[in-house]
């Protein structure tokens, strides 16, 4: 199915519809006259007729597989980026490179967050842009990106039942697994990202994650 993703963060065409829909909250679902409020799984499977035999869940050793390879991935890139580039700001998404890249290791450690208050709320999600100025150069970088693997691997390897928890989100009740899985997800998108950018940069990536490697994982189709 044809599935059309609109920012409605920066996008003022997008705002627009959102207010004429009478709705303030994020994220929205629209199907036809059929509108989904949050990250509702029932009432998502109903109005875009996903049936039972859609896939689950990544296993949780499955999942942490993928957030090494994806993070060693994310490494190899950032350690190719000169110093004086890691400010330069995205075109259309005024994003320096430094916010983008760290950000790729990020998520994940809000969801670990959540598993421990029980929230996990839009000021988090929104944090990165302010913290990420800390980290000044690709080895700080990558630092980070260590250290959130490390407590990956305690959090998911050492009780992955954890992740069976339900907390409070901006998008309705939400599992601790569903949230890591949509961070996955949302980290291959951001190294896509970053892909683009190397080719406006003129920086060729050092062995690439390719869409192979990621294809169990959920990622929009379009990159921005």
């Amino acid at each position: 199915m044809p599935v059309v993703n609109r920012d409605c963060s920066n996008d003022p065409a997008a705002q627009a519809e959102l207010r004429a829909l009478g709705i303030k909250a994020l994220p929205v679902s629209v199907r036809g006259e059929k509108v989904v409020v949050g990250f509702n799984i029932p009432e998502l499977k109903a109005a875009f007729g996903i049936g039972e035999s859609a896939r689950g869940l990544l296993a949780a050793g499955k999942m942490l597989e993928h957030y090494r390879l994806v993070f060693e991935a994310a490494r190899r890139a950032v350690r190719q980026i000169p110093q004086e580039t890691l400010g330069w700001v995205s075109p259309g998404r005024k994003r320096t490179l430094r916010q983008l890249t760290w950000h790729i290791f990020e998520r994940p450690g809000l969801c670990i967050e959540a598993w421990e208050t029980g929230r996990y709320t839009e000021e988090m999600v929104r944090r990165y842009e302010a913290e990420a100025e800390g980290y000044r150069t690709a080895k700080d970088i990558c630092a980070y990106g260590d250290m959130m693997e490390a407590r990956l691997e305690d959090f998911i390897g050492k009780n992955p039942d954890r992740l069976a928890k339900e907390v409070e989100s901006y998008m309705g009740a939400i599992s601790v697994h569903l949230l890591m899985e949509m961070a996955l997800g949302h980290a291959v998108q951001h190294l896509r990202q970053t892909y683009h950018y190397f080719g406006l940069l003129g920086i060729a990536p050092e062995r690439p994650l390719r869409p192979e490697a990621y294809a169990e994982i959920p990622v929009p189709g379009d990159l921005f």
